[in-house]
């Protein structure tokens, strides 16, 4: 080889070279890395044009039944056979009289028309819910042309008729009852929602939106369907119908917890317990307290701003939700609580961080409030003052009360003589209890609580329950395992309850160790079976009177906000139509009937966008 072409090779080599550095950094630097999608908005996929289907169903004994097709017939869709046979595919399942037709009409959304004659917030409440509503049916479409093709109707008329139209606050006593009646006429349907009050219409939209499928075999390409004809009365069964998330341990975008809210909805659960913050984090700005967030939270990026809150808040009432923020106390604080020291307050909390933990809290980090220092009493009002202001809530405040070490405050406090004032430490965690209780009612210009909710523990056992808590105001979330005597024995002392029991109704259980010591694992998992047929009213002979209703708790310490909704659905679905309908138990079989296994599997396939 001549000496300039070999010059020309070499040149051309490093050339070569010098191209492919730079198309692989670029490819480095631009690889495509899989995201989660934590907006609640829905997301379909694209529409993909099939080959004619290949499967009709039939309804067979009130099932549908798969079926090859062999010969030219008109297809039936597995959603339209489903929605017209058998039992209602309604979640959860309504408590009063149901009719449904045996007939479909096909539509789409653009001829929605939404009616009513209220003034005031209430109507502003409800074009937000037919927002909503529409949106929930939007979700449903999976080709965007489909409102070129031919429908069976000119207009799809929803009225709502609301008797008492000033109720916008929902409280225990809040009518949620509703009516709801479909008529077809000629080439009109016609949905008349009659309800008290706003909730209860909200709930029957929510009805009205499970009536209302996507045909994937309609037209070729699939389209809306809804029943032709249908009644429908309904009411719940409990006031109280609960969800608890822990946002503590991890931390949850408030988009994430947006989605939360959309599946309460559509599952009719009506109060969002947020179980903001605990010993690991204090997340929340709390406007007159900024040192809590600053010094707990994990990171600035990690904090719920007021304005955050306050627009939960919202989103969660237009959906039928309270929310009610619970910052526990006097345990289950130490991240968030040492900065009192530096501002001149002593110290706020003691036991923060000590060691071995597994003597001073049921978990690591530990801490616990000081009940000695004066200056904690003062935080609290303000706390709570902002508290309320952020919910907006006046019926309901969680004051927290859980898992309170006495031998902490033993150790720690023991340098004064606050501790040789008190034979038993159960004692100071009483008058702690009482003090906090007069700095709420501070808190909310001078107005008792109509109801204080303190988890199960053992100050809220006998003898010290009846000496600190007044039955008229306290109501005990039991967390307690179900065959623990703690229910029946507050019922029969006369207090409410709210039953979350640990071995039926936590979601976070059945994953195994998350430390090394100590008692660490519910086990085992909790199916959805569990948690739909556990009735403990039936099973222990329990008064319903005092029972306000029940709570699912997701506890954090080993998920986050990745995967929150598959801890989450469908079982909380099964906790819902317990909480709603409260179906009767077989106590001899506890078998499940059949229909409840093919409506949750409905309700289930609402949720995947």
């Amino acid at each position: 080889m001549k000496q300039g072409e070999l010059r020309r090779a070499l040149l051309f080599v490093i050339l070569f070279c010098i191209f492919l550095f730079f198309y692989l950094y670029w490819q480095q630097s631009t690889k495509y890395i899989p995201t989660v999608i934590y907006g609640y908005k829905h997301v379909k996929a694209n529409h993909r044009s099939s080959s004619p289907p290949q499967w009709t169903w039939d309804c067979v004994n009130q099932r549908c039944e798969r079926r090859f097709i062999k010969e030219p017939v008109k297809a039936v869709s597995l959603p339209t056979c489903s929605m017209l046979c058998g039992s209602t595919q309604l979640w959860p399942q309504p408590t009063g009289p149901v009719t449904l037709g045996s007939k479909a009409l096909k539509f789409n959304h653009n001829q929605f028309i939404f009616e009513t004659e209220i003034a005031g917030p209430v109507k502003a409440y409800l074009e937000e819910a037919f927002t909503s509503f529409n949106n929930n049916i939007v979700s449903l479409i999976e080709r965007t042309d489909y409102t070129k093709d031919k429908t069976d109707l000119s207009e799809f008329l929803i009225k709502v008729t609301i008797q008492n139209p000033t109720i916008v606050k929902l409280e225990l006593k809040t009518d949620e009852s509703y009516n709801l009646i479909i008529k077809s006429l000629k080439d009109t349907i016609r949905a008349n929602i009659t309800a008290n009050t706003y909730f209860g219409a909200r709930c029957a939209l929510e009805t009205l939106s499970q009536l209302i499928w996507w045909d994937p075999y309609s037209n070729g390409g699939g389209m809306l369907k809804v029943i032709k004809g249908a009644t429908v009365q309904d009411k719940p069964a409990f006031a109280y119908r609960g969800l608890m998330i822990d946002t503590s341990r991890n931390f949850m975008s408030i988009e994430s917890l947006k989605r939360v809210l959309v599946g309460m909805a559509s599952n009719k659960l009506n109060v969002f317990h947020w179980h903001v913050s605990d010993s690991q984090s204090f997340p929340l700005v709390i406007p007159s307290l900024p040192l809590m967030a600053k010094t707990g939270s994990y990171g600035p990026e990690m904090t719920y701003s007021p304005e955050e809150v306050k627009g939960l808040v919202e989103f969660a009432r237009i959906r039928g939700i309270r929310v009610l923020l619970e910052v526990d106390t006097p345990a289950h604080v130490g991240n968030g609580w040492a900065w009192g020291p530096t501002e001149g307050l002593g110290e706020l909390a003691v036991c923060i961080n000590e060691r071995p933990w597994s003597m001073y809290c049921g978990e690591p980090p530990c801490g616990q409030l000081n009940p000695e220092n004066p200056h904690v009493y003062d935080i609290l009002e303000k706390l709570y003052k902002d508290l309320l202001d952020l919910s907006g809530e006046t019926e309901i405040f969680h004051l927290g009360g859980d898992e309170v070490n006495l031998e902490c405050w033993s150790q720690h406090i023991q340098r004064t003589s606050t501790v040789y004032n008190y034979t038993d430490l159960h004692e100071l965690w009483g008058d702690f209890t009482i003090k906090a209780l007069n700095r709420l009612t501070a808190a909310n210009g001078g107005t008792k609580f109509p109801y204080v909710i303190l988890w199960s523990s053992k100050l809220t056992k006998r003898p010290y329950l009846m000496k600190y808590l007044d039955k008229n105001q306290v109501v005990v979330q039991n967390w307690g395992a179900s065959q623990w005597s703690d229910t029946p024995d507050l019922l029969s002392d006369g207090y409410k309850v709210i039953i979350s029991h640990v071995d039926a109704w936590y979601l976070d259980c059945g994953f195994g160790r998350w430390r090394e010591t100590g008692e660490a694992a519910c086990d085992p998992y909790r199916p959805w079976q569990t948690v739909y047929n556990h009735r403990p009213w039936q099973q222990q002979h329990l008064d319903k009177k005092l029972i306000l209703g029940g709570e699912a708790c997701l506890w954090s310490e080993q998920f986050d906000e990745g995967s929150l909704d598959a801890r989450l659905w469908p079982r909380a679905a099964a906790f819902a139509e317990r909480m709603w309908n409260d179906p009767q138990l077989d106590m001899n079989t506890f078998g499940i009937q059949e229909d409840v296994y093919t409506r949750l599997n409905t309700q289930r396939d609402r949720y995947v966008f």
